[in-house]
């Protein structure tokens, strides 16, 4: 009797969402179908005491009904199934708010039907306590890109896995990423959409007026124009000061550890380890900060402003602080900080405070993405990286281009002019040549990815008279080993083949083998163009995220110094190591960082530490483990300045900075740098081990 009563109670509450949530459905034109918030809730998967699922008729922060979802777990809590429009819908949307004290991120895992893991995942990142539309594109589903578009209010998405057509889609299953706390989310207004939706923003200030977090305070933080002014005068003053340590050449190498010198920088194996020598001839170990900036972009897309205190003009002192793409802008407000200080002598006096601070920090390099037109007279070393990678009209899987078109080849040569202003400048250690391809994000066998689409391609061509040789000629015994009917070579230059390389061991094995060849070449023709317009400097290679997938070892015959980005606590010596043994080229890695909570920003980045000293004794373990390993030449930290509030171009808004956005150092990181930089030389010949105490690491926050 008392069940009875309490869902005679409950009727009118579901009556109103249900009726709610219809008449929503209703207001929107595009809406092919509005998810049943009731019935989500009645269908999720079973709650334990780490999770709840509650229905609220009306939470206000999603502007209607929503599930509020409580977590301390990464398991999946509400699947969206059914016999739903998913082939004919272009959006799927949804409101959220994250209402904790740090970012979040949302995972929507898409199945196959028949398949018990997710084909596809996209992950999308949460300002807290924002009240924010996310919509993810459908057509993402065939994976040829890996980065989410930015929308108003949203931070980072990003997508992996395999390509997944819209009428195989089972249902979509929610997940939020572990943070180490209790997370509280609420969902509402869950659609499919066939056209993408408008992005609300509410009128909430997150950015105070210097470009800082207005929901925290911290140690450090800037209180008013005035200090910031006093502040940055205080540290130009200093930096004016400074110089590199007794026994470093003017390029940071060292005079203890001497070799032939040849007014460029090069690689050398001393028998024991393998060195960068600078053009002096001194043993070098390249201690890079990416990204020294005079600040960091905030992407304010249309909406975005009423979130700020303040936004400075296009025309005024300020334009320096604003760009302007079409109905976009971006505000560095790092920039701005440094106008208010300065007024118009602001580069000359931040090429001072850079520069010292560098020389006192004990970096020995400037390294990819920094402000090299304001730098460069500093005379400093510096690393760059070149254009647009050479590509073609059709692009074979995201972004790997039609390597065998002499279009290629044209796309090359016009690739390595880049290189004509700086081949003779001595204080350039070297070039990259890409940054995280993104068809090497996965372990992807691209002849098969390629073969999904793009008929009549060169590549495709070259792959029909490859398989034709590896045959002999005989179309039946290729065939049999891949279990199809085949007529011709030919069809691989004319038909559309969905999962062919799952079609038996051998058309998989067989197309990862010719994927060999096409990365082979992918990374040949460009290095042959730059070598020939700049035969002095080192090639310092792609940059890959990490080592994915086997194909990229492929390609260390063509590069000087074999790149990588490593995010974790020490570098990937396995991976380090194998790459010298199977290339015979040393390892440079191209960015590393750590974040924590304790100041200003609420994401970690991708590795996260409990605090701004735990940051100090990360960074000192990693450069220095990093410096006792022979194989491994420099490390290059990821980054000068912390990341925007509202975040950047593609939404990241971590504290990763060795400064915040009004240019305040973290003095405990900057010290333990300098410390870890100081010893490095030793740490390298072996005469002091390195250092060995370890950080106190934390879920990251992205």
């Amino acid at each position: 009797m008392n069940c009875i009563k309490m869902l005679l109670r409950c009727l009118p509450v579901l009556s109103a969402v249900t009726s709610l949530i219809a008449a929503r459905a209703a207001a929107n034109p595009s809406a092919l179908h509005a998810f049943d918030l009731a019935k989500l809730r009645e269908a999720a998967p079973s709650a334990d005491a780490k999770t709840s699922v509650a229905l609220t008729p009306d939470a206000g922060f999603t502007g209607g009904p929503a599930l509020q979802w409580e977590t301390e777990s990464t398991g999946e809590a509400l699947r969206l199934t059914g016999d739903l429009p998913w082939a004919e819908a272009k959006f799927l949307a949804l409101d959220i708010y994250y209402d904790c004290d740090h970012a979040g991120m949302l995972e929507l895992r898409f199945y196959a039907r028949g398949e018990k893991a997710p084909r596809l995942t996209t992950a999308v990142s949460l300002f807290p306590r924002l009240r924010t539309r996310v919509a993810f594109p459908l057509e993402m589903l065939d994976a040829q890109r890996v980065f989410l578009p930015r929308t108003p209010a949203r931070l980072k998405g990003v997508l992996w896995g395999r390509r997944l057509n819209p009428d195989e889609v089972s249902h979509v299953a929610l997940a939020l990423e572990e943070t180490g706390d209790r997370q509280r989310l609420y969902l509402g207004n869950i659609s499919l959409l066939a056209a993408e939706p408008e992005y609300p923003v509410p009128d909430d200030k997150v950015v105070d007026e210097l470009g800082q977090w207005t929901a925290r305070d911290w140690p450090g933080r800037t209180r008013d124009e005035a200090a910031l002014k006093r502040q940055l005068e205080e540290a130009r003053v200093a930096a004016l000061k400074t110089s590199f340590p007794e026994g470093w050449s003017r390029y940071g190498g060292t005079q203890a550890k001497r070799f032939k010198a040849t007014g460029f920088f090069r690689t050398e194996h001393d028998g024991q380890r393998w060195w960068l020598v600078d053009p002096e001839g001194c043993g070098f170990f390249s201690a890079g900060l990416d990204c020294v900036r005079s600040g960091e972009d905030s992407a304010i897309l249309p909406g975005m402003e009423q979130l700020c205190r303040w936004l400075p003009e296009t025309n005024g002192p300020f334009a320096p602080a604003v760009n302007r793409r079409r109905d976009t802008r971006s505000i560095d407000f790092g920039k701005a900080n440094l106008i208010r200080a300065f007024g118009e002598s602001w580069r000359k006096a931040w090429r001072e405070l850079v520069l010292g601070r560098l020389v006192a920090w004990r970096f020995n390099t400037i390294a990819n993405w920094s402000e090299l037109d304001l730098l460069r007279p500093l005379r400093f070393p510096y690393v760059i990286q070149l254009g647009r990678y050479p590509t073609t009209p059709a692009q074979l899987f995201r972004d790997f281009p039609d390597v065998f078109a002499p279009e290629f080849r044209e796309s090359a040569r016009r690739y390595a002019q880049g290189l004509e202003g700086v081949k003779a400048d001595p204080y350039l250690l070297g070039y990259f040549l890409c940054n995280e391809p993104v068809w090497g994000f996965g372990q992807h066998n691209l002849a098969a990815e390629m073969l999904e689409a793009n008929p009549g391609t060169a590549t495709r061509r070259e792959l029909a008279a490859w398989l034709g040789k590896r045959y002999a000629g005989d179309v039946a015994a290729w065939a049999k080993a891949w279990g199809r009917e085949f007529k011709s070579f030919d069809e691989m230059m004319t038909g559309t083949f969905h999962r062919i390389g799952d079609a038996s061991p051998k058309a998989h094995d067989d197309l990862w083998a010719f994927s060999r060849e096409m990365v082979r070449t992918y990374v040949r023709i460009p290095c042959e163009e730059v070598k020939k317009v700049d035969p002095n400097h080192l090639n310092l290679g792609m940059r890959y995220a990490w080592i994915a997938s086997d194909l990229f070892y492929d390609a260390g015959e063509s590069f000087d110094v074999f790149s990588i980005n490593c995010y974790q606590m020490e570098p990937a010596f396995d991976s380090i190591n194998t790459i010298t043994k199977r290339t015979g080229k040393p390892v440079i890695i191209g960015e590393f960082h750590f974040g924590a909570l304790d100041r200003g920003l609420p994401a970690t980045g991708l590795r996260g530490v409990a605090s701004q000293a735990d940051r100090g004794v990360a960074y000192r373990r990693y450069l220095e483990s990093g410096a006792a390993n022979p194989n491994l030449v420099g490390v290059h930290y990821f980054i000068l300045n912390d990341q925007a509030v509202l975040g950047r171009f593609d939404g990241e808004n971590y504290q990763i900075g060795f400064q915040d956005v009004c240019h305040t150092p973290y003095p405990e990181l900057v010290e333990q740098a300098q410390a870890a930089h100081e010893a490095m030389y030793d740490v390298m010949t072996g005469a002091r081990p390195p250092f060995a105490q370890k950080a106190r690491e934390v879920p990251k926050i992205k």
